[in-house]
């Protein structure tokens, strides 16, 4: 289908058709209604007339005027034939064709199994989320989705990540999040940087089970209960450890503190996550309770509250937390620590893991990197200059090996 002599560089249109919906021939647009009463008596948004009852039009709408009483259920339709006739787009695509086409643009229909280069669009289902009564792609300023997009969605962030759309795109933020709404979300596209949805299955067993890789509902039940479960939904953020480990963030609720690293942490050069491997090196639960006899009796070995109690309190307050890694040590080993940090023990831990660790830094009486893999030929053969792997390697072999570490 051709709209007139415009050239929108790989622009295409998920949209429903129906039965009387014209296989061939070529129509001049003519009249154009802002809402108009469509058959089975609701309304549609942006309409544009192209031969008799045929038009483009949204989705329908149950009450005249009224963007929030979207027939969600044909939303989820769209990308299949669900109309009378007439051509039904999101309101975005309504609405272009709405102000950029005017009367006597020529449109030809025909067939062809060519689906252009971006290939067969889809759209998001909406019908699980609480703002399905609202169109996704709607500009009205009143809209609840943009509130909601704006965690899992980012125009830079998704150009930057995607050359192939920066290609065609650059950073213009309409059509890149027409892109995303059309075909990104579906096709598993990253396009913020604290929610990648292949990851967030991946790592969320029972939403996998749940949904499989419906990648549309698994960015619903993200946006709609995830974030407010504080679900990790990136391998870059985790919401839980960013309130525990800033106080000044401890009593955001999940949502702001998503939206503040976004907004401000990630330029701050806040810490967003702490990866698995290296906080199995600087935090051993039962280590941490059986060496704070108070934590012991407050919380007994309760993962989650002596976590919770390392990031809040016991960085700051220096307590030995693993065999592997004390930072009151580390913080007094590297006297260039002191001089730079004096006695901030939460700036130790941070150079740990941004620097000191792959520096081969020494973290403990107990133990020392560096010694480990030179003492251990056969383990720097296999791991060379991975330094988190050695301490793994310990921890997991080494230690019942009774093999050199300092």
């Amino acid at each position: 289908m051709q709209i007139g002599n415009y050239t929108i560089p790989y622009k295409s249109m998920v949209c429903s058709c129906g039965i009387a919906t014209p296989k061939k021939g070529t129509y001049n647009l003519n009249y154009k209604y802002r809402w108009l009463a469509l058959m089975g008596g609701v309304y549609g948004q942006y309409c544009t007339r192209i031969t008799g009852n045929i038009l483009f039009h949204s989705v329908p709408y149950l009450r005249n005027g009224d963007e929030s009483s979207l027939e969600y259920w044909e939303y989820d339709k769209l990308g299949t034939s669900a109309s009378a006739g007439c051509i039904r787009l999101t309101v975005e695509d309504a609405k272009w064709i709405y102000e950029n086409c005017s009367s006597n643009t020529r449109v030809t229909f025909f067939s062809s199994n060519d689906t252009g280069p971006l290939g067969k669009p889809s759209s998001a289902k909406i019908s699980n989320s609480s703002e399905r009564n609202w169109d996704p792609t709607d500009s009205n300023p009143n809209n609840p989705w943009n509130k909601k997009l704006d965690l899992t969605f980012n125009a830079n962030f998704y150009a930057d990540n995607n050359s192939d759309l920066k290609a065609i795109f650059g950073y213009n933020e309409k059509e890149l999040k027409a892109h995303w709404l059309t075909f990104g979300i579906n096709e598993g596209r990253v396009a913020s940087p604290i929610f990648d949805v292949k990851y967030y299955l991946n790592y969320n067993k029972d939403l996998s089970l749940a949904f499989g890789t419906d990648y549309s509902l698994a960015h619903i039940h993200f946006i709609d209960c995830g974030i407010n479960e504080g679900r990790i939904g990136s391998e870059n953020f985790n919401v839980n450890f960013y309130k525990n480990y800033y106080t000044d963030l401890s009593n955001m609720s999940n949502r702001d503190a998503f939206s503040h690293y976004i907004n401000f942490g990630k330029n701050e050069g806040r810490i967003s996550k702490i990866l698995d491997k290296i906080e199995t090196v600087t935090f051993n639960p039962y280590f941490y309770a059986d060496n704070n006899n108070d934590l012991k009796l407050a919380f007994g070995y309760n993962i989650t509250e002596l976590k919770n109690h390392w990031y809040r309190f016991g960085i700051k307050e220096g307590r030995e937390s693993s065999e592997l890694f004390d930072v009151s040590y580390y913080l007094s080993y590297n006297a260039d620590l002191q001089t730079v940090f004096g006695n901030d023990k939460q700036k130790a831990f941070e150079h740990f893991i941004v620097f000191g660790l792959n520096e081969g830094r020494k973290t403990s009486s107990n133990y020392d990197v560096s010694v480990y893999k030179n003492s251990n030929s056969d383990l720097k053969m296999a791991f060379d200059k991975n330094n988190i792997e050695y301490f793994i390697h310990y921890l997991t072999f080494g230690k019942n090996e009774n093999r050199i570490k300092v």
